[in-house]
């Protein structure tokens, strides 16, 4: 059966379960870095006390390889201190410190050992007692330094699992802040799409109310059969001929063909606002004629190069424009309903609610790109959301399965507070 452990109290059930071993651990792991620290000051003193010997023996001058000897010592006890001072015992006794305090030891004691080597050659035969003396204290240095190692491979191992488990616990709760992060932006996401759908459902309602007006609806019925008229011009009259059309503009500005410049003035027109240009025509429609017998007789000449197909289908339906009276229907109706529609515009009331239909649909308009934005934004908050709680789960197996190693006994992690 698993051992359920809030994670709240993970390392204190880990202290409590791992307690002898981890009480033997400390002790060993203090007593290496006090001994570590007494040897250094150990051998420190005695530099001293030899350099203080060697200044004794230096001063005598009666002996001079005696006094040699003397000045190789005060060489050597200077710069074994030095080393020895260079090393600052850490107040944090963590794996990583304990590591370079280890490395430091014992790359001194091999230094201080050459040089006590080197310059041993200019001592002898003197300080012998005091050689050795030094040699040990180099000796018991390199001792500790490599039971520090020891250690630190061995029972220090455990120590150092609690560090890995604080390293876990930590990104663990680094996760928990930004899923608690992710979990406050989404739902600030969902208040503002809650608000823009709550504002669609006033503008559409402030849309309808405008409608209901009587002179509106007679107003948005005129403007509906000016579009659908529209829609019959382009289809009846300039079906097919669009192209060909831009396309005799663009040869007559380059003078490739002749047109009169009010027949290519108004086939500019024509080619970009035909239905308001047809409106603004006299009875007969002049000016489309003029236009469109231009454009036949291009085709006609061979001047507006067009495939077989296409200038066929362009001459018939510029002759039965320009010589029936398909479009005079057309256009009697269109003049009628665009009087009665100006007319309506002229009217302040009309005018005004106009407008206001025309913002209240920009702002709809607007408002249905913010809802698109948000709801993009949503989706990416919620798979971001997604994400980090697998990350989650995933950290929680990690430690779950770290501990149960650690422990022998198999854990299961409760998370003090879930995600909303």
């Amino acid at each position: 059966m698993s051992e359920q452990v809030p994670v709240s109290r993970l390392r204190e059930w880990l202290r409590k379960s791992l307690s002898s071993e981890l009480s033997q651990a400390e002790k060993e792991r203090d007593k290496a870095v006090s001994e570590i620290s007494r040897a250094l000051d150990s051998l420190t003193q005695i530099c001293s006390q030899l350099a203080q010997k060697a200044e004794r023996d230096m001063e005598k001058r009666d002996n001079r390889a005696e006094y040699r000897a003397a000045k190789a010592v005060a060489r050597l006890t200077g710069i074994v201190s030095d080393m020895c001072r260079s090393i600052t015992i850490p107040s944090s006794k963590d794996t990583v410190s304990l590591r370079n305090l280890q490395r430091q030891t014992s790359k001194i004691a091999s230094d201080a050992a050459s040089a006590r080597q080197e310059w041993l050659r200019q001592i002898r035969p003197y300080y012998i007692i005091d050689m050795m003396t030094m040699g040990g204290n180099i000796d018991k240095v390199k001792r500790l330094g490599e039971e520090l190692h020891s250690f630190l491979i061995g029972r220090g191992s455990l120590l150092r699992s609690l560090e890995e488990l604080d390293e876990k616990l930590e990104s663990l709760s680094k996760l928990e802040l930004s899923g608690q992060s992710l979990s406050s932006q989404r739902q600030s996401v969902e208040h503002r799409l809650e608000a823009a759908e709550q504002e669609e459902k006033e503008l559409h309602a402030q849309a309808e109310r405008i409608r209901e007006n009587p002179r509106m609806k007679e107003y948005l019925q005129i403007d509906l059969e000016l579009r659908g008229l529209r829609s019959e011009l382009l289809r009846t009259g300039f079906s097919r001929l669009g192209r060909p059309l831009r396309k005799l503009i663009s040869i007559s500005e380059r003078g490739d063909y002749p047109l009169v410049i009010d027949v290519r003035e108004k086939a500019k027109e024509y080619s970009k606002r035909p239905f308001a240009t047809f409106l603004s025509e006299e009875d007969g429609y002049p000016h489309l004629k003029a236009v469109l017998t231009a454009l036949s007789n291009a085709v006609s000449s061979g001047k507006l190069a067009l495939k077989q197909r296409e200038a066929k289908k362009v001459t018939e339906r510029t002759q039965s424009a320009v010589g029936g009276q398909s479009l005079e229907k057309l256009h009697t109706k269109s003049k009628n309903l665009k009087h009665t529609y100006d007319e309506l515009l002229a009217d302040q009331q009309v005018a005004t609610l106009v407008q206001q239909l025309r913002d209240t649909r920009q702002k709809g308009i607007a408002n249905h790109a913010s809802q698109e934005e948000l709801r993009n934004e949503l989706q990416r908050s919620l798979d971001s959301e997604k994400k980090l709680e697998e990350q989650i789960g995933a950290q929680i197996k990690n430690i779950e399965a770290f501990i149960t190693k650690l422990t022998g006994t198999a854990t299961k992690l409760e998370l003090d507070s879930t995600l909303d």
